[in-house]
């Protein structure tokens, strides 16, 4: 690796949470994946929302991968990229979705110069390409055999004539330190438009139509208009916030790979029978708003 790019590793910022943060948008959030993929132990709960440790972490990247709403930043480990060949250097493969991301990119051969892969290298590859055959896409090749890397030479004036306000964009347009992308190029459901990777179902019976959903979904996937609730999981990454802040518990996701699909329920206008005021329900049978159903339910009378 060349001094300029010794130079501008050394300015990379530290990990930090955004407010995009499923646990910074509502208290009912019950998502912890970041925690759970940090095997230093570096992330934790402070009121309810997570904080990274900067004395624990590690920068191995894991809690950029597995946010479901991107909301760590930060850059990766270093990668060795030449010519569109990811270069194994037969230490922790990347995550699943980080792979994905590169692929994306035109990334799609992995050049072995060590004999073979490792057993950890050999079980991610057979996860990426498992999902890359449900996505239609062609799998991850493999080759055997030494890539000559070329090393990068700056004069000294050239060298400090670069600002450290520059640094960030000068990162991302130099080889290979282009291919550390942030947090903002792990979501897959943008790479793969015709395919989504949840699916969101709603119990109609259930559903009040409160649009508590709709306003804090990070993906924009549920819409609530005067006719119809609308549901587009394409965009859905499995945050599960719909279903953790729904008060009806109305709302499941699971995570499956499928063809991008928009499902559309109709809205009817029904005549409460206890209050006999109209309101607007996903059931077609449904006889009581919300307001009787809940004073019913709670054993107060009008």
């Amino acid at each position: 690796m060349g001094l300029l790019n010794r130079w501008i590793e050394s300015l990379d910022y530290e990990f930090q949470v955004l407010q995009s943060c499923t646990r910074h948008q509502s208290p009912h959030s019950t998502c912890s994946k970041c925690i759970e993929s940090c095997s230093a132990g570096a992330i934790s709960l402070k009121n309810g929302k997570p904080i990274i440790s900067k004395e624990q972490c590690t920068e191995c990247g894991d809690c950029i991968v597995t946010c479901p709403v991107q909301a760590v930043e930060g850059f990766f480990p270093k990668r060795t990229i030449i010519h569109n060949q990811f270069i194994v250097d037969n230490d922790r493969p990347p995550a699943l979705r980080e792979l994905l991301g590169y692929y994306k990119k035109g990334v799609t051969e992995l050049v072995c110069e060590q004999g073979e892969l490792n057993v950890d290298w050999q079980l991610k590859l057979a996860e990426a390409n498992e999902m890359l055959e449900k996505l239609g896409e062609a799998p991850f090749s493999v080759r055997y055999n030494q890539v000559e890397l070329q090393e990068e030479t700056y004069t000294r004036r050239a060298l400090f004539s670069i600002w450290k306000k520059e640094a960030q964009s000068t990162m991302k347009q130099m080889a290979p330190a282009k291919w550390r992308f942030n947090h903002e190029d792990l979501d897959i459901a943008q790479s793969f438009p015709n395919y989504q990777f949840a699916e969101i179902m709603i119990n109609t019976s259930k559903c009040t139509l409160c649009k508590a959903c709709q306003m804090l979904c990070p993906k924009k996937c549920l819409q609530i208009t005067d006719t119809h609730f609308t549901i587009s999981a394409q965009a859905c990454s499995g945050c599960l916030l719909c279903q953790d802040i729904c008060p009806e518990k109305a709302i499941i996701v699971k995570e499956q790979i499928s063809l991008a699909k928009g499902i559309v329920h109709s809205l009817y206008e029904n005549e409460c029978k206890t209050c006999k005021k109209s309101f607007q329900t996903l059931s077609e049978h449904d006889e009581k708003c919300i307001i009787c159903r809940k004073k019913e339910e709670f054993g107060v009378f009008l």
